[in-house]
């Protein structure tokens, strides 16, 4: 009998109740670590091995989270069966850090920080039943220790403690897993969760002006920049998705913008100064109080990829219905324009766009 296996893991983070995106599932350990494992040596092996996860002061953590493809039989994973998964859990970090920042921007609570992308730490470990060695991968190089003489102290680059999972968002990466979701809108999407990812990981090394070139660049993926004129295009964007005629303006250089076209203007503007070299002192990433330009990044990179999952009908379905219902009702013509106050609504851009201060506060958008 084959004593090889391979687990993979959220070391770092307990999920509450189990979620399936695609063909990849999540679900907490040790809670339902009887039900789901039938083999008992597996399961009393990852026991002993999950020990080895410590917290700060060194006591084994409580729970976390395991990552499965397909039925939880622990065998090796293809490179594509790694990648589904690997793309699973970025969905999940921008699903919990995005919810999670909308969440304080809105309140004006700087004390309600999301976790950074640190806490979502993706562990993938081959191990062998009968065995206490086991083979520790960092970078190009790897370790083999005994798991008697081994513990994996939590990082302390792991940021906040509020966030939470959006249904709605969850429900819609499901669907991008789906074999009828077209294969490059997937690759496109899920490349820029990743950079996402990257530029939310705080450990040492990462500066906030390599995090806003991160950021530029999953806004370059998702909404497909060109290779010339970058910010015009992204402006562009921002004018004909994002802003409506209740935003406020102001202008850059000869050109009369909305809020939002401003944002975008003077974020691609940083990026550019960062990229060639230019002096970008720390004060320049402040966006108005409290707020930096990199919170405003993941405010428009959210309600960007909600647009987006809403274009490729993975989301919304029920704003689509009342839309129509309203226009035959009403006798209301044409439909997009009643979905488009829908969707403010519904996903609640307009709580964003005031609390950013781009429309005024206490009005009836419809």
């Amino acid at each position: 009998m084959d004593n090889h296996f391979q687990v993979s893991f959220l070391p770092w983070f307990e999920i509450g109740e189990p979620i399936t995106l695609g063909p990849v599932n999540f679900w907490p350990f040790p809670k339902m670590a009887d039900q789901n494992i039938k083999d008992k040596d597996i399961r009393t092996y990852l026991e002993r091995y999950f020990r080895s996860y410590v917290d700060h002061r060194g006591a084994p953590v409580k729970g976390l989270t395991l990552c499965y493809h397909g039925d939880p039989d622990f065998r090796s994973l293809s490179d594509i069966e790694y990648k589904d998964i690997r793309n699973a859990v970025d969905a999940c970090i921008f699903s919990y850090i995005s919810t999670g920042v909308k969440a304080a921007v809105c309140a004006n609570n700087r004390s309600m920080g999301p976790p950074s992308a640190d806490v979502f730490q993706l562990v993938t470990q081959n191990f062998r039943l009968g065995s206490d060695d086991i083979a520790v991968r960092a970078g190009s190089v790897t370790h083999i220790w005994r798991i008697s003489e081994i513990i994996f102290p939590k990082p302390w680059s792991t940021g906040g403690v509020f966030g939470s999972f959006e249904d709605q968002l969850l429900i819609a990466f499901d669907g991008c897993f789906s074999p009828e979701f077209p294969a490059d809108a997937r690759e496109r999407l899920f490349r820029s969760l990743e950079w996402f990812r990257m530029a939310h990981m705080e450990a040492e090394g990462v500066s906030n002006l390599s995090r806003a070139v991160m950021m530029a660049t999953a806004f370059e993926i998702l909404l497909q920049f060109p290779r010339f004129g970058k910010r015009k295009h992204f402006v562009c964007y921002t004018e004909q998705h994002i802003a409506f005629d209740k935003f406020f303006r102001n202008t850059r250089r000869t050109h009369d913008l909305s809020m939002a076209g401003c944002w975008a203007w003077d974020f691609y503007e940083i990026r550019s100064r960062i990229v060639h070299g230019d002096l970008v002192p720390a004060c320049d990433l402040i966006y108005k109080d409290w707020l930096t330009h990199l919170i405003v990044a993941d405010l428009v990179f959210r309600e960007c990829m909600m647009r987006s999952l809403w274009n490729q009908r993975l989301i919304g379905e029920n704003i689509r219905s009342s839309a129509k219902e309203l226009c035959k009702k009403n006798q209301v013509d044409p439909v997009n324009k009643i979905e488009e106050v829908l969707i403010r609504r519904s996903f609640r851009f307009n709580n964003v766009h005031e609390a950013l201060g781009w429309i005024p506060s206490n009005e009836d958008y419809t």
